[in-house]
């Protein structure tokens, strides 16, 4: 696997939607490859960072907390 196929790969992983396999051959690419490995690390915190921010609805207005879920759940359907 390259790091092109990695990346195409990441987002699926980081959400453990990938078969047995597929996964393997994914972690055994970051863990040879600090440039992937690093990007699934910033993924991964950008993605813990949403995820807080966004059950702190009490400081968002709630039409926006709404929007912004439903965009999320867009992406990942995508």
């Amino acid at each position: 696997m390259d790091c092109d196929d990695a990346l195409v790969e990441l987002e699926a992983y980081l959400d453990a939607e990938l078969k047995p396999e597929l996964r393997r051959d994914v972690e055994s690419h970051l863990v040879g490859c600090s440039h992937c490995f690093d990007r699934g690390e910033f993924r991964k915190r950008l993605r813990d960072i949403v995820r807080r921010k966004c059950s702190e609805v009490g400081d968002l207005p709630p039409a926006v907390a709404t929007r912004i879920r439903a965009a999320i759940i867009t992406i990942r359907t995508d």
